[in-house]
């Protein structure tokens, strides 16, 4: 509330039409110890910026023929993450929003 952290959120992936959910190919697998992320992420907004904490990342978490909208989840990540790998800054509308912008990230095993 103060403003002292803040948030991104990872849905858009570079080939895919991410406005579409079930064009998502980013894997969320549940485990004994909790779930795993794996995919490709871009145009993250905000998580440049050094107050950012958390992501809230959505992926694929099922497969239903019959429900495919049913298929996917959201889920928050601690940030930093070991896993996660910052690709790059990305330009919006020709504009260089580093360090508080859009960002390219990689989750691995997360």
């Amino acid at each position: 509330m103060e403003g002292e952290i803040r948030s991104c959120f990872a849905m858009t992936e570079p080939d895919t039409a991410s406005s579409d959910p079930t064009n998502l190919e980013t894997t969320i697998t549940k485990n004994d110890q909790g779930y795993v992320i794996n995919g490709r992420k871009f145009y993250i907004s905000g998580a440049g910026d050094e107050r950012c904490k958390f992501s809230i990342v959505m992926g694929r978490s099922a497969r239903n023929k019959d429900k495919p909208h049913n298929d996917f989840s959201m889920v928050l990540v601690d940030l930093p993450h070991p896993n996660i790998k910052i690709v790059r800054p990305m330009h919006v509308f020709g504009y260089d929003e580093a360090p508080h912008g859009h960002m390219e990230m990689i989750f691995d095993n997360v």
